[in-house]
Formats: C-alpha cells, structure tokens, sequence
C-alpha cells in the first residue's frame, strides 16, 4: 500500500504532546506484573492519569481492568500516543499498523535495536525511522523507560501522566533529558531521603528520532521548567546544541553528566545505547563554553538541582561559616579556600556586633564558633540574618542544627534516666511548631538578601528534627564536604550568569 509522505512535527511540539496525551494505547502490557510493559501501564493507573487507555493485546479481553484491543486498528480512536515494548523484530510492522492508523506520536521501549550490536547502519533502526517519515510520526527511542510529567494538570497534585517512575514525587520545575533510563527515574525511588522535587522526565534511549537537542529546544521555552539536567553519552546534532545550551544557560541553569571519555565509558556506551563516546576535554570545553554545569557524581547531580530549585543564587563567592563546633568549622574553611572560594574575616564592627550577640567563648572573626549554645532562635535567625545583611558574605553554611530534642527522647529510652529525668518526652506538634518558627525566618531572609543558605547536621536526615527542618525548606546536609562542591559550582555559574545576562 503507498502512503503520501506526511509532514514531520517539530521535535519540541511532540515532545509536548507525549508529555500531555488525552489517550494512550500500549503493547505488550498484560495482568502478570511481570512485563516492562505492565509497570508502565501500572504507573499509568498509579499517577491519577484521567485519559483513555488501551491496551492491545491478541488474546487477552482486559488489561488491568481496561478493556483490551486485539490491534491498534480496534481502537475506537486515534491515540495520541502509542508505547511500545515488544520483540525489537515486530516494532516495524506496528510502526505500519500505527502509521494506517493516523498515530502521529510513539514511545520505543523495546531494546534490541542499535545498542546490541554497535552499527550504526542498523538495518530495523533505519526501517522503523523510514517508516516513521512515510506516516510523519515522531518516537522517543529505542531503548528507554519512557516519560514523567507532574504538571499534566497543574491544578491537581494527584493528576499526572507518568510511566517511568512508580513513586510519588513532588511537583516542582527541574525537568531532566537523559540518555539512560536509570538517571532519569531510578534515581527517584527514594523520595523520603530526596528533597527535590521533580517536573518531567524524558529517557529519549537511542536517539532514533527525537533527540536531547530536541529536548532542550522543549524546555529552553516551557513555562514549567526552570533547572535543566542531562545525562549525555553523545550529541548527534554539535551545532545546535552548542547554540542553544548558549541561549539557555543566561536564563536557566543546565546541568550535566556526560558518561564517556574513558575506554571503558566508551566500552559501554557502545553496547548500551549505541553510542561513540568522544574525548571527556572535548566536552569540557564544551560545557564551560556554554555555561553548562558540569558534574560526574549524581548525588551532586542532585544537590546541584535542589540548589537551583530554590532560585536563590549568590552574589559573589565569600563564604560565611556558622558553627557550634571548631572541627566542622575549619574543615569548611580549608576545603572552601582549596576550591577557590574565599573565607573572608569579618570586618571589626560586623565582630563587635556578634560580641554583643555571643559568648564570650565564641569565636568571631569567620568561622563564627559559637561553640555549644541553646539559645535557638539568636542560632537559627538572629545569627544568620545579621552576616546576610551585612554585605560581608555571599553564602551561608551553618552547622549544627541538631535536634536536642530528639536526643533527650533517646535517653528517656532507658528506665534508669527516664525515672529521674525532670524533662519529658517532646510533643511533636509543638516540636513541629517549633522548628517552623526558627527556619521559615531565616530561608525569607535568603531570599531578601540573596544569601543562599546551608544547614547541617550530623543526625540522621530522616530524625523527627531534621525531617522537620526539611520540611520547612531547609537544604539540610548530613556532614560538610558535600556543600562545598555545590557552593563552588553554584557560584560559578552565576559569574557567568552575570556575564551574559
């Protein structure tokens, strides 16, 4: 059968319209929970998607209590979307059926494809992308674990279009293009340890049609996402990336992973997506060329996103350190200063003023040891609120916001003490109060005096108080290396940002 070409949508507008279908079909989806293609339909279920659902599925009459489709032809409408996770050998003959049907927009989950067998002159990758022309259809894929979108419906929390990632996550605007699937959900799965947030999520796997410049060109103009991240084992199209990383970065920040430059990295790559990995220098000429925000860790990946997801960046990079113990104190000051930052010494009316405040064991010059003081809100506000507005620093980092508390409700744990003990076990709604009272002062003062703020404590994260402090907008540190690394790069970037701004 011959079939006139149809026009190509631009990559951007149907990346739109895969994160915001009204009705999607899915192959290869049953009721055993075992299949790729189940989870993703049980994410569907699981995210409140209120849109149509059709499974197709030869034999069986309903999938997951939605009544089942023997092909895509039974549908009694064009889907807006249509996900894949079949045998690699029959995706062509689907894309076929698809395109007959008018389907403008695919998901390819299946692998099996290019990344096998590192050819770039894959035969069934140029067949499906030859067939995708013919009809005028755009796919994310081969290879890939799909799409997340938490602003689906940006009046209801519970409402998004979700296949990627089974937990439940807050809503904000960092939004993530990848080229591996694990670095756009896996490192989700643990939401009550990770205070970030998440907008939408696109594993775009082998890059067959649509591409990560094909997403940045989608979130460099949407409303809903103001942090970039990428995962990048190569880019295909050089020249636009580079034009529009240089567009973004003056307005939204990017930050990136790029997994080659190594002979092993580029090893994997190969057998993964497929890839040719280039030379890491190229790479980091690139990303400092553009502004973009380089990093190989994902947990710094991830404190640099709930970094800038706060939108509060620093003017300059002189490091205010608040400490209620010498040791974290310098440690912060010897690794700030070995990553260029500077540790200024507090002019002598800034220190005549901390005099007044502190004791006289207190240190004041910068670090500020105030050494082991309850006196709470001079900790958590006053102290913090006198260096923001002083003009003197640029970044705060404050260590030892411990919950005493908490402490003291470990010790009535033993019969002996709780006995004799003239204090109580806390109660947590005062507690709650409590911690609301000291911090929600201090992050409206970073935000009024453009002093971003670190706290840390070495509790655990999830103790009653630090799970307060969390709660309240802290960015909450368990030790004192990691904030460093944030705070070096954070203020980096807005040099650069001042720069082309």
């Amino acid at each position: 059968m011959l079939h006139k070409k149809s026009q190509i949508q631009k990559g951007s507008k149907a990346i739109h319209l895969i994160l915001n279908p009204r009705s999607v079909a899915i192959y290869g989806a049953n009721n055993s929970g075992a299949s790729l293609a189940c989870i993703q339909l049980m994410n569907i279920i699981i995210s409140g998607y209120k849109g149509h659902v059709y499974p197709i599925h030869l034999k069986l009459e309903s999938v997951m209590g939605f009544k089942a489709y023997k092909s895509i032809a039974d549908v009694p409408e064009i889907p807006d979307l249509v996900v894949i996770v079949l045998p690699p050998r029959v995706v062509p003959q689907v894309f076929k059926e698809c395109g007959d049907k008018g389907v403008k927009r695919l998901i390819i989950i299946s692998g099996g494809f290019r990344e096998l067998i590192g050819d770039r002159e894959n035969p069934l990758t140029e067949e499906i992308n030859q067939i995708a022309n013919d009809y005028g259809m755009r796919f994310i894929g081969p290879n890939c674990l799909g799409v997340f979108n938490n602003w689906l419906d940006p009046q209801n929390e519970g409402k998004l279009f979700n296949i990627a990632i089974w937990e439940k996550l807050k809503r904000n605007k960092f939004s993530i293009a990848s080229q591996s699937g694990t670095l756009s959900s896996h490192i989700f799965f643990d939401p009550e340890n990770l205070d970030l947030g998440l907008g939408k999520s696109i594993s775009v796997g082998n890059e067959a049609n649509i591409d990560i410049v094909d997403c940045l060109e989608y979130y460099k103009d949407d409303d809903e996402t103001e942090v970039i991240g990428l995962y990048i084992e190569e880019i295909k199209r050089g020249k636009r990336f580079l034009e529009l990383a240089k567009e973004i970065t003056p307005k939204k920040p990017i930050i990136a992973i790029y997994g080659g430059g190594s002979e092993a990295g580029n090893r994997a790559l190969t057998s993964h997506t497929g890839s040719l990995g280039g030379n890491s220098k190229m790479y980091d000429a690139v990303f400092k060329g553009t502004g973009i925000i380089k990093t190989n860790k994902v947990q710094e990946f991830l404190d640099l996103a709930l970094f800038f997801s706060r939108g509060v960046l620093p003017k300059g990079n002189r490091l205010g350190i608040i400490t209620n113990s010498g040791g974290p104190g310098t440690m912060l000051a010897n690794n700030a200063e070995k990553k260029g930052l500077i540790v200024p010494e507090l002019s002598e009316s800034l220190q005549d003023k901390l005099k007044e405040m502190l004791p006289v064991t207190a240190s004041f010059k910068n670090p500020i040891d105030v050494t082991f003081d309850m006196n709470l809100p001079y900790y958590y506000i006053t102290l913090p609120e006198l260096l923001m507005k002083s003009g003197e620093v640029d970044i705060l980092v404050q260590y030892g916001v411990v919950g005493f508390q908490d402490v003291m409700d470990n010790y009535l744990k033993n019969e002996k003490i709780a006995a004799h003990a003239d204090f109580q076990k806390q109660d947590q709604e005062k507690s709650a109060e409590l911690a609301k009272k000291l911090i929600l002062p201090t992050i409206e003062n970073s935000k009024k005096y453009s002093v971003p703020i670190f706290h840390i404590s070495p509790q655990n994260l999830n103790s009653p108080w630090s799970k307060k402090l969390r709660k309240n907008g802290a960015m909450l540190f368990k030790l004192w290396d990691r904030p460093i690394g944030v705070i070096t790069k954070a203020c980096k970037y807005a040099e650069f940002k001042r720069k082309h701004s």
